[in-house]
């Protein structure tokens, strides 16, 4: 019985589903690669931009719209 169980379940992570597959962003930045120098040495050199930086600043906007909404009603 638990054979059966572990087996449903290694095939189960082996399957496609397309619908989470769907619902993933697929529009974020591909991260830059290091150096293996820098990957043995534990040091990141490279300064990766921000990848929330646009959403976040549209939260932002979009709350100061509402803040407006509000304080003119």
């Amino acid at each position: 019985m638990m054979r059966a169980v572990f087996l449903f379940l290694a095939l189960s992570a082996c399957a496609q589903f397309p619908e989470v597959d769907a619902a993933a962003p697929t529009h974020l930045p591909t991260p830059s690669l290091l150096p293996t120098d820098q990957l043995i040495a534990g040091v990141d050199q490279s300064t990766p931009a921000d990848p929330l930086a646009g959403p976040v600043s549209g939260l932002k906007a979009r709350a100061a719209a509402l803040r407006a909404q509000t304080a003119s009603q």
